[in-house]
C-alpha cells in the first residue's frame, strides 16, 4: 500500500476509536477518500509514425501514451532538446523505454521533425 492510504487507514481507526468528535475527520469521509477511482483515458491512435531509423521503438514506446499526430506537431527540437524530453519521459513519468534506446528515438524524433 502507498504511505498516503496507510496514513488514512491509520486517521480513520483513530476516528472510530475516539468517537469522531467535531474535530476530528469522520469516518464515511475517509471511507470515501479510500475507495476513489481514478479513470484515464489514453489517446486512441491507428496511424502510425514516419519510417525511419528508430520508428519501430518510437511507434512502440511513445504510442503507449502519446497519438502519431500528437507526437507529429511538436515544434522542430534538436536530437539533445529531443533526449531532454525522453529522458524526463522516462524519469519523471515512468516511460518503460530502456535506456539504451533513448539516443535513437531522440535522433528520429529530431529527424521526422527536421531539426538534426
Amino acid at each position: 500500500m502507498k504511505r498516503g492510504t496507510w496514513a488514512l487507514l491509520a486517521l480513520l481507526a483513530t476516528a472510530a476509536v475516539a468517537g469522531a468528535d467535531a474535530q476530528s475527520p469522520q469516518p464515511a469521509a475517509l471511507a470515501a477518500a479510500l475507495n476513489r477511482t481514478v479513470s484515464v483515458q489514453f489517446p486512441d491512435s491507428h496511424n502510425v509514425l514516419p519510417p525511419g531509423a528508430g520508428a519501430d521503438i518510437a511507434n512502440t514506446q511513445c504510442m503507449i501514451c502519446h497519438s502519431a499526430g500528437m507526437i507529429t506537431r511538436q515544434p522542430p527540437l534538436s536530437m539533445e532538446r529531443w533526449k531532454e524530453e525522453v529522458e524526463k519521459m522516462r524519469t519523471a513519468y515512468g516511460a518503460p523505454l530502456p535506456e539504451d534506446q533513448v539516443e535513437t528515438v531522440a535522433k528520429y524524433l529530431a529527424g521526422i521533425n527536421r531539426k538534426p
